[in-house]
């Protein structure tokens, strides 16, 4: 749940207290009785190789032709490159963690998949099929849309590495448990630019090591910069609001929307350093790393400086193209390297803390975390017992409610005191209705007299928000609650609560339609606390008190049934202590 939803939550939360603790105050009612970054290492893990030249030819080769490329983004024509007429091979990535493969077409990305996390049933009717990471539209193709894109500027000319054709030097790549294994891409432009694309994975870590290797080899300087592309779309079917671009600039934490994020970064100006630039969702990030303290500015891609980043539409979809660029300035006969480590996972948090670059900031439990983090820990706790994570967070609510039962108790006892007060409220209204000073100065005495506070019943309630939002961020992000099931039809808490799958399109209900049984009970829930709760003011104020329940069961309708679960049973809590409280006095 982002600020805005949170800031609207509190906001109507306020007002509804507001009409029902004050407004008697000012309308009275009727009268009633009282009783109412590291360096590279070689590689390590089991793979086949094969042979490729040391040092690439520029001209063609067997199984080869010389053609002009021209460049897929506009500007100055790219310089001819090798085109082979064999296609290029698919090199596979297997770890403990992913499978990747890698294409030697521009030695892109082709696809990334997470071995312990199942693919969205929405998007897969098979549950047996891997997370992937790298998605593509439907009706668009591989050509332009595979992240990973090599981008070269000599000059005033874009050498275009979107199809050129590197070799692998390997077959296929295989991590063991604890092994690490490296893959290299070669090749060469016609103009002597020789570039290496050296990629280290290790088990255990969702991290990719790159290194890109530049040597230029033309009689001629290279002087711009060199940049990697990050291609982000949607990594599911599943309409969200979650997916935005995210990213760790100077002291501060950055996610917008992929329609704003160009002009939100255009904005910031100069920046000392940058730890990271990704696409995320609520429970997956791809992200470029940065060495720690690297200085960054962000500038257009031809400007000579140490870092630049940059974010822009994919054009007719709703993903984005990050890039980030660093400066190239190569004499002939000068090499360099050059660092894009890259994030491709889940938002874990020991997977995130692993990898470093402050990655953690992108769980964002918002700006109650420090009640929140002990409450992801109890959650896990109590699934460590119970084994199901439905049932934990039943636990966690009551223990919730046990914690802030003396803050209830109080603010149901002072709405039962100001109920019957009700009457002497409304004679001295009556009385003084000429000389307000002298109905105040009554009011403050009745108050004093019964010791009663017209803030008691709206105080207590308002100090118990933070635990209520804190355990809501915790279960809006928790990657535990991804696809773990709790009981009957809800096989999956982060998913919305549906009994049966309908073909039509229900008003306000997303994908898939159905009956959102948890929904509707907890806004019955709802409803039985306004009926049990002494009604302070006129009919008028019931019928508004009446529409809370509505707005609630609409801004529940599509979050995840672990949210709306918790809702449920604090209500349920919440009517017991009510009844217990309200019992008749002796």
């Amino acid at each position: 749940m982002d600020r805005r939803v949170v800031v609207t939550m509190l906001v109507m939360m306020a007002f509804f207290m507001a009409v029902s603790y004050l407004y008697p105050l000012i309308f009275p009612p009727p009268a009633k009785a009282p009783g109412a970054g590291p360096g590279l290492s070689g590689p390590s893990g089991e793979a086949a190789s094969r042979e490729i030249p040391a040092e690439p030819a520029p001209s063609a080769a067997p199984g080869a032709s010389a053609a002009p490329a021209a460049d897929a983004e506009g500007g100055a024509p790219a310089p001819p490159e090798v085109v082979w007429t064999s296609p290029p091979a698919d090199i596979l990535v297997d770890t403990p963690e992913y499978l990747a493969v890698f294409t030697e077409d521009g030695a892109r990305l082709k696809s990334f998949k997470l071995k312990k996390y199942m693919s969205w049933k929405m998007d897969s009717e098979d549950p047996d099929v891997f997370q992937e990471l790298v998605n593509i539209p439907p009706g668009r193709g591989l050509d332009d849309d595979l992240p990973l894109r090599l981008l070269v500027a000599n000059g005033g000319a874009r050498l275009n590495f979107s199809h050129f054709r590197f070799g692998a030097d390997k077959t296929s790549v295989l991590v063991s448990e604890g092994g690490s294994a490296s893959l290299t891409f070669s090749g060469a432009d016609s103009s002597g630019l020789m570039v290496k694309r050296v990629f280290t994975f290790r088990a255990g870590s969702y991290l990719l090591e790159q290194r890109v290797l530049l040597e230029n080899r033309g009689g001629a300087p290279v002087k711009g910069s060199v940049g990697m592309e990050l291609l982000g779309f949607p990594f599911s079917k599943r309409e969200n609001r979650y997916n935005v671009v995210a990213a760790r600039l100077d002291n501060g934490f950055l996610t917008e929307s992929v329609d704003d994020a160009e002009d939100e970064l255009k904005d910031l100006g100069e920046l000392r350093q940058a730890s990271f630039l990704g696409y995320m969702d609520q429970y997956f990030l791809s992200a470029f790393l940065f060495p720690e303290g690297a200085a960054a500015a962000l500038v257009p891609e031809d400007d000579p400086r140490t870092l630049a980043l940059a974010a822009r539409e994919a054009r007719g979809t709703t993903g984005v193209r990050l890039e980030a660029f660093r400066t190239l300035d190569l004499a002939p006969g000068a090499s360099a390297s050059y660092a894009f480590d890259l994030y491709y996972g889940p938002k874990d948090q020991k997977a995130l803390d692993l990898a470093g670059h402050e990655l953690s900031r992108t769980i964002d439990l918002g700006w109650f975390a420090f009640l929140a983090k002990p409450l992801a820990w109890l959650l896990r706790s109590f699934y460590g017992f119970v084994g199901n994570y439905g049932v934990a967070i039943i636990l966690v609510t009551i223990l919730i409610k046990i914690v802030l039962w003396p803050l209830t108790a109080k603010s149901y006892r002072s709405m039962k005191q100001m109920q019957k007060l009700q009457p002497l409220m409304k004679d001295l209204r009556e009385k003084y209705k000429g000389d307000p000073q002298g109905m105040n100065r009554e009011m403050l005495h009745l108050y004093k007299t019964f010791k009663v506070s017209p803030l008691g019943g709206c105080l207590p309630m308002i100090l118990q928000i933070p635990f209520f939002i804190a355990f809501y961020r915790v279960l809006d992000y928790a990657l535990e609650l991804r696809g773990a099931p709790f009981a009957l039809w809800i096989y999956d808490l982060s998913s919305p609560d549906r009994l049966f799958h309908f073909d039509f399109s229900i008003p306000f209900v997303a994908q898939p339609t159905g009956i959102p049984v948890l929904t509707l009970l907890m806004g019955a829930t709802m409803i039985w606390q306004q009926k049990m709760t002494p009604v302070m003011g006129d009919p008028m104020q019931a019928k508004i008190m009446m529409m809370l329940p509505l707005i609630f069961i609409v801004a529940l309708l599509n979050m995840p049934a672990g949210l709306v679960l918790y809702w449920l049973v604090n209500n349920i809590l919440s009517i017991v202590q009510q009844k217990l409280i309200n019992r008749p006095e002796k």
